[in-house]
């Protein structure tokens, strides 16, 4: 089942059922004609949504009904995004203050509302669909922590909050920001987690399992193509100001991309596994490379970037 009005538009309930390649393609279109500052924050205005509205009751029903095993598995993918959308919120503030003029820093508060708003729907689905509850929020997420892989955690713990304090202490220094952005933007958010919830989601709907979490989570992947849009055209329009942040940005993409593919590929014995049920293991990989390589195409940057193997003959 699909929808025929405009994505924007769609409620919670009409996204459990939009493939998420048709979110995904706002993002293309944008990088084909790139909004405004201004053009972003009205289409932020138009899409709102609430977390408190979402009714995790049948999808409570689903996880129960699940083995030990299954219930593992699904968690241990689930718990980075929980963590990650903690993290972007907690190291966003800095670049608000750093952004260069009113309309990037009024777009920008946008995000941070989103990203407060994303933790709090993960939470919610944590606590009332698969029962996981500690009490206070920084407890929970200190044992859903446990389930991150190592890369995973480097990305989204120890190197944002580093870019972030550093973007905190040197708010006029626009490279440090530019940095930050190809972190933020278009590693964790336009790389990892786009090419992660577009595997997460075509399977869940190809299964029909957890509607209530596909809509939100749709809602997310479509708050997402915002953020990624201002970040592919921040970073050109930076460009276009002075050159020399190319090398900036260069840099900063050689220093994290290698990790960031690592992170959404599957370990060895997983591949292994694919391969001998003639599954392909690189589908998310390559996603989160060929939607690295789009939007470094739109900034301006040519460049190579890391690989990973083309899909299995069998």
């Amino acid at each position: 089942m699909s929808i025929e009005m405009p994505i924007e538009d769609a409620s919670l309930t009409q996204l459990q059922h939009v493939p998420i390649d048709n979110v995904m393609s706002i993002i293309d279109e944008g990088l084909v004609h790139l909004p405004s500052y201004r053009e972003l924050y009205y289409r932020w205005e138009r899409q709102q949504w609430k977390a408190q509205d979402i009714d995790f009751s049948g999808d409570r029903t689903q996880w129960l009904r699940m083995n030990e095993d299954e219930q593992r598995m699904r968690l241990g993918g689930l718990s980075a995004f929980f963590k990650g959308e903690e993290c972007v919120t907690n190291t966003l503030a800095p670049y608000i203050t750093a952004m260069p003029n009113d309309d990037m820093r009024i777009f920008v508060t946008t995000q941070l509302v989103d990203e407060a708003r994303h933790t709090v729907f993960f939470e919610r689905f944590f606590r009332d669909a698969l029962g996981v509850d500690y009490g206070r929020l920084e407890e929970t997420l200190a044992v859903v922590e446990r389930n991150m892989g190592e890369k995973t955690r480097y990305i989204l713990v120890d190197a944002l909050n580093d870019v972030s304090g550093r973007i905190q202490r040197e708010p006029d220094n626009l490279a440090r920001l530019v940095e930050g952005v190809v972190l933020y933007h278009v590693i964790i958010e336009g790389t990892m987690a786009l090419a992660g919830q577009r595997g997460i989601l075509e399977v869940y709907r190809e299964q029909n399992i957890f509607p209530a979490f596909r809509g939100g989570f749709t809602a997310v992947a479509r708050d997402e193509s915002r953020h990624v849009v201002f970040g592919v055209k921040f970073l050109r329009d930076m460009i276009q100001r002075d050159a020399a942040q190319a090398k900036v940005i260069f840099n900063a993409v050689n220093t994290y991309a290698r990790t960031a593919i690592e992170a959404v590929s599957p370990p060895p014995q997983q591949i292994e596994f694919m391969l001998a049920n003639k599954q392909d293991p690189w589908t998310t990989p390559r996603y989160g490379v060929e939607s690295l390589r789009k939007k470094l195409k739109v900034i301006g940057l040519s460049m190579e970037i890391p690989d990973v193997p083309p899909p299995p003959v069998f």
